[in-house]
């Protein structure tokens, strides 16, 4: 363990269904023990509990009311992106970047909470990757009527991409909400129901049912471990939430270098980025600033606290010796 524990504030949603957050027991444990083993202190926090202010020599933050210090604590700071948090986006943001401006380490800078997940966003990336960005259209359904299906079927044929397609929200995760429209008529009922929920939405090829998903776990920039994902009976998504099977996997050769191009672009201590095999054609799929392993995989854990705790320090010492604010 290292010698000094130092506290991460996990800034989580204030809307998740269970308190502190959604995790098990047994996931919370898990953390908890792979944290302290890199010298953290997990504590699970709100925004709400968060408050900045300025002084005559900077900043002050304070948590739940105690003074906080940028040598000793840090902020865990990825934006939860399910619909239900969707109303404390800004403020989530908001705080991240003035805990940041405040002189203290946060996780993931805040322009990264815009690309987890964002599969437009993510394809729009210039990582000079070999591997192909798979086809995308995205299209906010708020008010969603006939000529948004006319300029939503334009762009499909402008990035070549043809029936049938897959429709799922553009920023969740988890395989969570994912459908498969075949025509016209089934993609204009797809976008009918997402616009009673303002929901905006991706379309993208279908690649099938035997697309298999690599994800690559990333430490310091560099490929670590890859975990495949692949859909079972009529699931649409491998993930195992959705029916899907994981297991651990060598890393193929066709992703070190375009893996590493990424790797480069994003430049964060723990990174996930998932790519899609299917017909033998190799596809960058989208960024996990922050994934899990879903396989409850006790050393992976402590390899991503381990990472956190790592670049702290790194901080901490430029700190101290004048390198930052």
């Amino acid at each position: 363990m290292t010698a000094d524990l130092v506290t991460m504030f996990w800034i989580r949603s204030e809307r998740e269904s269970k308190s502190p957050n959604p995790f098990d027991a047994e996931i919370n444990s898990r953390y908890d023990a792979a944290a302290r083993a890199a010298g953290v202190l997990l504590s699970r926090i709100s925004v709400d509990d968060v408050v900045v202010g300025t002084t005559e020599v900077g900043a002050s933050v304070r948590v739940r009311g105690a003074l906080v210090a940028a040598d000793t604590a840090f902020f865990h700071t990825k934006l939860v992106t399910w619909p239900v948090d969707r109303f404390d986006y800004w403020r989530h943001l908001t705080t991240y970047a003035a805990l940041s401006a405040a002189g203290f380490y946060t996780t993931f800078p805040v322009g990264y909470s815009l690309i987890n997940n964002e599969k437009l966003i993510t394809a729009l990336r210039p990582f000079g990757s070999v591997v192909p960005r798979l086809p995308t259209v995205r299209l906010s359904t708020r008010g969603y009527g006939p000529d948004h299906l006319d300029w939503c079927t334009a762009a499909m044929r402008a990035s070549d991409i043809a029936f049938p397609v897959v429709v799922k929200p553009s920023s969740w995760g988890g395989g969570n909400s994912v459908f498969v429209a075949s025509n016209a008529g089934e993609l204009d009922t797809v976008l009918t129901w997402a616009a009673a929920a303002e929901l905006t939405v991706v379309v993208q090829p279908w690649l099938g049912r035997d697309v298999v998903d690599y994800r690559v776990f990333y430490v310091d920039g560099e490929p670590y471990r890859v975990l495949t994902r692949k859909p079972r009976g009529d699931a649409l998504a491998g993930n195992v939430g959705q029916g899907g099977v994981a297991g651990w996997t060598a890393m193929p050769d066709a992703l070190v270098a375009p893996a590493r191009a990424v790797a480069r672009d994003i430049e964060l201590p723990y990174l996930c980025i998932d790519f899609l095999c299917a017909d033998g054609q190799w596809w960058f799929s989208e960024i996990e600033i922050d994934g899990g392993t879903t396989q409850g995989d006790h050393h992976m854990t402590e390899v991503r606290f381990g990472s956190y705790r790592s670049r702290f320090d790194t901080f901490v010492r430029d700190l101290r010796s004048g390198g930052v604010r």
